[in-house]
């Protein structure tokens, strides 16, 4: 009997984590940095739900997408920059993408669904970090 599965197994958390790390930190940073060098339509969205100072929101959620999006996806600090992000994205989701502001936008119950994905996605980061005692919380690949 040949070693190949724990060598397949290895090869999985030696690249596959990492992989899904930067494919889940991509939107934050993208985002944050469109947030950075054009804040005009983040500004105008949280005004648009009656939230205060809208271009420090929108400059500080920048900040965050894409501090929290490069530290996952470089792996230092991973689970805590995954926890920023879901603390984040939760008042995102309630106050600017949620379905039941808008019923029959198809657009805003896709939007909200995608959050959660995300959102499932962070919480999964999280819960592996755990499993493995934060070690690849702490070191960059």
């Amino acid at each position: 009997m040949t070693n190949g599965g724990a060598t397949g197994r290895d090869a999985a958390r030696r690249y596959g984590y990492p992989a899904a790390r930067v494919m889940l930190a991509a939107i934050f940073v993208v985002t944050g940095w469109d947030k950075l060098a054009n804040p005009r339509d983040a500004v105008a969205d949280i005004a648009e739900v009656g939230l205060p100072t809208p271009f420090l929101l929108a400059i500080v959620a920048g900040v965050v997408e894409v501090a929290c999006g490069v530290l996952l996806a470089v792996g230092w600090r991973a689970a805590w920059a995954a926890v920023g992000l879901l603390l984040f994205l939760l008042p995102v989701t309630v106050l600017l993408e949620n379905p039941l502001a808008s019923p029959g936008d198809f657009g805003a119950l896709i939007d909200f669904l995608k959050n959660l994905a995300i959102m499932g996605g962070l919480l999964m980061v999280v819960l592996w970090a755990r499993e493995n005692h934060g070690r690849e919380s702490r070191r960059p690949e």
